[in-house]
């Protein structure tokens, strides 16, 4: 998961800092939670669709990680490796 930002590949050190891999993953829960949305509506029980929640579920979680590690960061004015 690196991005051109940063310097490592670590995911930990970027979790919370990376404002491009923050972008991404949002644009990536919004992605899923439009598909999964639509593909529940239509064939409630195929595969398809289980696959399309459990990724919403994941990029939802993996969001909430990088809000929470954000905010923590903010408040405690930690800075690690550089980041800004």
């Amino acid at each position: 998961m690196a991005c051109t930002n940063c310097d490592k590949n670590i995911w930990k050190q970027k979790l919370g800092r990376c404002k491009r891999c923050m972008w991404l993953n949002f644009f990536l829960l919004l992605a899923s939670a439009v598909l999964s949305y639509f593909m529940v509506q239509s064939q409630p029980k195929s595969v398809q669709t289980i696959a399309a929640l459990f990724a919403l579920f994941f990029s939802a979680l993996l969001m909430l990680s990088h809000t929470v590690a954000f905010i923590y960061y903010r408040f405690t004015k930690a800075r690690a490796n550089g980041f800004k």
